[in-house]
């Protein structure tokens, strides 16, 4: 193959690649367990300091930065999720809030 048909072919090569590809975000941070009131389980998944994904009462979320004064707050017009070291706030749009606690690596 001369120059000329391999230097033609890479555009091509380059757009092959990314049509059958979907973009996909990896976690920064990955899913955190947490044990909530009532028993109720979720975890949270940072993307980046501005994108996360919370699980709980077996929906998903996906949630945007808030700013707060203390701890990191994260939040869409469903459900926020506040936290601070290894306690946690879940409050839905109706006003309901569960508190929850990280779950260690290795159990409680």
């Amino acid at each position: 193959m001369t120059k000329c048909g391999l230097a033609s072919l890479i555009p091509l090569l380059l757009l092959s690649g990314c049509m059958g590809s979907t973009y996909k975000k990896s976690p920064v941070v990955t899913p955190q367990p947490m044990s909530c009131t009532g028993e109720i389980p979720a975890n949270i998944t940072l993307y980046s300091p501005e994108d996360a994904k919370l699980v709980f009462e077996e929906k998903t979320y996906n949630l945007k930065r808030i700013e707060t004064a203390s701890g990191a707050k994260y939040g869409n017009s469903d459900i926020s999720y506040w936290n601070k070291g290894i306690n946690a706030m879940i409050t839905k749009d109706d006003g309901t809030v569960t508190t929850c606690t990280y779950i260690p690596r290795s159990g409680l």
